[in-house]
């Protein structure tokens, strides 16, 4: 007799499902900040380098070392409604998501990248510029 055990997919098995997971978890970092270290791992390798470049700078400015989870600020990358319903469509190893609420303009596009077996969320961020830099007196 042979015995098969439904198991359920990860949560990352599908584009959706890894939305779904990161906001959750970019949620709850508001009441417990550990859950920003697992949200930082839902993320593209992309993001992550962006995140990366991002936290070396402020590390510089700061004059302390800033980790790149640190990047994503509490509240930055919530949602500001309720998601009711999620729509993917998928392009080959790229999907975008897209999550809409209650009101018409509940709406917001989100993209992931398959990395192996896995979907992860990959932000779009906007080009770091250089900072302007002081003049030294000669």
């Amino acid at each position: 007799m042979i015995l098969s055990a439904c198991s359920r997919p990860p949560p990352d098995a599908t584009p959706e499902g890894a939305i779904k997971t990161w906001l959750e978890r970019m949620e709850a970092q508001v009441s417990d900040p550990s859950e920003t270290k697992s949200a930082y791992a839902m993320l593209s390798k992309t993001t992550h380098h962006n995140l990366e470049k991002r936290a070396e700078r402020a590390s510089r400015i700061e004059g302390r070392r800033i980790e790149p989870q640190e990047m994503l600020a509490q509240g930055r990358f919530a949602l500001r409604f309720s998601p009711r319903k999620f729509s993917t469509q998928t392009n080959g190893d790229n999907a975008t998501v897209e999550v809409s609420g209650d009101e018409p303009t509940d709406r917001a596009t989100l993209h992931c990248v398959k990395e192996g077996p896995v979907w992860r969320v990959d932000l779009t961020l906007p080009e770091l510029v250089d900072l302007p830099r002081r003049q030294e007196n000669q």
